[in-house]
């Protein structure tokens, strides 16, 4: 007699479109982390001079390091919060496919937080240029502008965040789950009778 195939013996993986959603989201998901970052961060408060120059008056270096440390703590959340979403969400493409797709899409997600961030900073503010001589102004720190990240060689280090502790655990959960097949359910019925449970 024929043995009839069991569902742990075909290939059930969803089209690869399940894939691309997931990393979209987990891209998207970055966003909401620089808009974070941009309500949160610390200013600096500057005084107009003139129409061409102004001075730091309160801030400075102190509103940098905590900036930086925000930024860092909040992709630090971002790789936390992404690399769960994927390992549930994509649970079919666990293994080397969905490990190499959220490395993608947190180094994606961490751009978009930057630049997410950067702007809404801009435009929580006043344009200094805008404003008469004397006029005291609150800004916060600029993404694109070295001048205001002298602590460190560059801003875009701090990227790096997000996506290694969202591979990071994407290994921890990897490791940790005792199913051969990460899950999945697409190992041959036959193997799967002859792995050992745990």
């Amino acid at each position: 007699m024929t043995a009839v195939p069991t569902a742990a013996g075909t290939d059930s993986r969803p089209p690869r479109s399940a894939l691309f959603a997931v990393a979209c989201g987990v891209t998207l998901l970055g966003a909401v982390a620089g808009a974070v970052w941009a309500m949160v961060t610390p200013t600096v408060t500057g005084r107009v001079l003139s129409d061409k120059y102004a001075e730091i008056i309160g801030g400075g270096d102190s509103a940098e390091y905590e900036s930086m440390a925000w930024l860092a703590v909040l992709l630090f959340v971002y790789g936390f919060v992404a690399a769960t979403v994927s390992w549930l969400a994509a649970r079919p493409w666990r293994g080397p496919a969905g490990f190499a797709t959220l490395g993608a899409a947190t180094v994606a997600g961490s751009v978009v937080a930057s630049v997410v961030g950067d702007r809404m900073t801009a435009w929580r503010f006043d344009d200094p240029k805008s404003l008469p001589v004397g006029a005291t102004y609150k800004f916060g720190a600029d993404l694109y502008d070295d001048r205001w990240w002298t602590l460190i060689p560059s801003p875009w280090v701090l990227l790096v965040c997000g996506p290694f502790t969202a591979t990071l655990l994407y290994l921890v959960f990897t490791l940790s789950t005792a199913e051969p097949d990460l899950g999945v359910g697409d190992l041959p019925q036959e193997q799967a009778e002859t792995v050992p449970a745990v």
